[in-house]
């Protein structure tokens, strides 16, 4: 999808849905550290994923960025109207139960034009309140782009009497983490588990 149509309707999406969005999530935003409330560009903003609705959290959140986020098949495969509003929307497809990864090539190449991507790298929603591990494919698109990491943790606590939480966490450079004397393999588990811990780490913000 080109970036016009994207920037297009990502805008109109917000500016129309920004009231309701804000009574239904009412956010309380923290800064961890030195942390700021605007994106740099580019930036891959990496979250933990608590409910389909974690996306429209951040469209308001960070009202003034355009972010790019990969999103599962199952949402792509629900009609055609839907999937094309996903696609303006710049939704990238990521097919889950296949060996198919033109999504990283996507993604690096989103970046690489200076934009905003987000991702979940749990890629599933928690079962029985258990988050599913975070996929190395992360810490390999932000490697090779070589775009800084926003670490940002959300509670869930989203409703009309509830109020959701959320902490933007210090940019990170994921490859001045590398560990010496590792396999490729074996540096993108450590980086995803390093990755993995600096994000629960912002929960600790919010009490």
């Amino acid at each position: 999808m080109k970036k016009w149509i994207v920037d297009l309707c990502l805008g109109f999406t917000k500016i129309t849905g920004i009231l309701p969005a804000l009574l239904f999530y009412k956010p309380r935003v923290r800064l961890a550290g030195n942390a700021r409330r605007n994106l740099p560009a580019p930036a891959i903003l990496v979250s933990n994923h608590c409910s389909l609705l974690d996306f429209p959290l951040y469209l308001i959140v960070f009202p003034f960025r355009s972010i790019r986020f990969l999103m599962a098949e199952v949402l792509f495969g629900k009609n055609k109207f839907f999937s094309v509003f996903l696609s303006c929307l710049g939704g990238i497809k990521v097919d889950r139960d296949t060996h198919n990864f033109g999504f990283v090539s996507d993604a690096i190449e989103i970046l690489d034009k200076g934009g905003v991507l987000g991702i979940f790298p749990e890629g599933r929603l928690p079962v029985g309140g258990k988050p599913f591990p975070f996929t190395v494919s992360t810490a390999f698109i932000a490697t090779h782009a070589d775009a800084p990491i926003i670490p940002v943790y959300t509670d869930g606590n989203y409703g009309l009497f509830k109020r959701a939480g959320v902490v933007i966490g210090e940019p990170i450079v994921l490859s001045d983490h590398c560990k010496e004397g590792l396999s490729e393999q074996e540096q993108l588990a450590y980086l995803t588990e390093f990755l993995r811990t600096t994000v629960y780490s912002l929960k600790e913000e919010l009490k």
